[in-house]
């Protein structure tokens, strides 16, 4: 009997101890270990870090907010009660939103965005080993974002200089105004005009400036139109200011001031302006190389017709987000890498002879135009592009060639980093094109750098070594 009961209580016991077995499994497969939990919870919290970082900056800037950040009302709200309580006297509201004129704003803006990403000194790690977000990258390009926008602010408080820019940055995020608000966005939108007109003095703007912020003009008046006759009388007083205004006949050096640390932000490039400007020279001598493989033959009309491509809208159907499990990459392209986009589309898309022909030749007047925006920016001339840059195809028109000088000394960033990204595509020739083009085009937007070393395994590897 005690033997019957010995053996009883050895089953029970097995019985006991199996149960005890599913009941942790089942526990383990339904709840995380308590690190797993910490672990996504401080990633939740670098998340929504990121996201109010991303609002705080596209509610001071509507150029932001185009790129995919939706600001909310509350952050809306926080940057106009931030202006008014530092009396700030920059502040110019555009209906709800502070405009691209309120440097102020900007600039607060970015200093609390700083503020909160530099919080994070370590990555958090993401317990989802299936999740391609990966949190160190994702504070690497909200710094390389918020260095960009501190630079651009610096160039745009340069007025009359940078007014081609923001007049163009009000067009480009214009929202039609109700009824009842016509008045007020009246006064705002004029007294901003009046503001530039009264920055517009002798020797302020070269001939290039001047004429491309006439050209500038054109977009905003067409918005304008007969709906805000005081701004629409503004517009004709910049147009009278510049028609009357002696321009200089070169523009400042600006090169170690504004554009060098500009441009290793953007591309991570630290070449020196000399050693930049024989490096696109050499670059451009590789594109005509690849020209003259192809079997046809770049006549005056089909170089025009690509150096036109250089000033087509990119916005809408080439830039695409992407960047899976990334917000930054994931966002629409800033201005200066707008052609990014359409150049990778492009080189995906040419199949034939003619189509790559196209996409050289464009490629080469944007190196051109790169080479002549080093010289412009360095207070260089005409005589000196004429001797140190790389010679056209094909003779431009004059309307052609007016546009991309007009470009190359108004937008160096966005010329040089045209160039450089050109190189990176082309780099392995054009056989391999189409694959870096895509691969790039797959990994979203971000700075020329880190695209060269995401997608080079061997470099990666090494800058993501402990």
């Amino acid at each position: 009997m005690k033997a019957h009961t010995g053996l009883l209580t050895s089953n029970a016991k097995k019985k006991l101890a199996l149960l005890v077995l599913v009941a942790c499994s089942g526990a383990h497969s339904g709840a995380s270990p308590p690190h797993t939990m910490a672990s996504r919870a401080e990633l939740d919290r670098f998340i929504a870090d990121e996201e109010r970082a991303l609002m705080l900056l596209a509610a001071a800037d509507p150029r932001i907010a185009a790129r995919g950040i939706k600001a909310d009302e509350a952050a809306l709200h926080h940057a106009t009660m931030g202006a008014i309580l530092a009396e700030d006297a920059t502040l110019g509201m555009e209906g709800d939103r502070p405009d691209v004129l309120s440097f102020e704003v900007r600039a607060r803006a970015l200093a609390m965005t700083s503020e909160i990403v530099g919080h994070w000194k370590v990555p958090p790690a993401n317990p989802d080993a299936a999740s391609p977000m990966r949190p160190a990258l994702e504070i690497e390009l909200l710094g390389r974002l918020i260095t960009s926008e501190k630079l651009r602010l610096a160039s745009e408080r340069d007025l009359p200089r940078s007014a081609g820019i923001l007049v163009g940055g009000l067009a480009a995020t214009w929202r039609a105004p109700a009824l009842k608000d016509v008045s007020t966005l009246d006064n705002w939108l004029s007294r901003r005009l009046g503001e530039i007109t009264q920055a517009i003095v002798p020797q302020s703007l070269t001939t290039l400036e001047r004429d491309d912020l006439d050209d500038a003009l054109d977009p905003l008046e067409r918005v304008v139109g007969d709906v805000l006759p005081k701004s629409r009388a503004a517009l004709v007083e910049i147009r009278l200011a510049t028609g009357r205004m002696d321009p200089a006949a070169h523009a400042p050096d600006r090169w170690s001031a504004l554009i060098a640390g500009r441009l290793q932000a953007d591309t991570g490039t630290m070449l020196s302006s000399d050693t930049l400007l024989a490096f696109f020279a050499t670059e451009a001598a590789s594109l005509r190389k690849e020209i003259a493989e192809l079997v046809v033959n770049v006549t005056d009309e089909r170089a025009a017709r690509a150096g036109e491509t250089l000033f087509h809208d990119t916005s809408v159907d080439a830039c695409q987000p992407m960047g899976a499990g990334s917000r930054v990459r994931s966002l629409e392209p800033p201005p200066e890498r707008a052609f990014d986009c359409a150049l990778r589309a492009r080189v995906i898309a040419a199949h034939t002879a003619e189509e790559n022909l196209d996409a050289l030749i464009a490629m080469h007047d944007a190196v051109i135009a790169a080479s002549w925006a080093v010289v412009l920016v360095r207070g260089g001339g005409a005589e000196t592009i004429a001797m140190t840059t790389p010679r056209p195809l094909a003779p431009m028109s004059p309307t052609l060639e007016g546009k991309l000088m007009r470009f190359a000394a108004t937008r160096p960033i966005e010329a040089m980093d045209r160039a450089l990204s050109i190189e990176w595509i082309m780099r392995n020739g054009l056989a391999e094109a189409a694959l870096r083009a895509d691969a790039w085009k797959t990994f979203g937007d971000a700075p020329l750098d880190v695209i060269q070393r995401e997608l080079h395994p061997k470099m990666r590897e090494k800058a993501h070594a402990p």
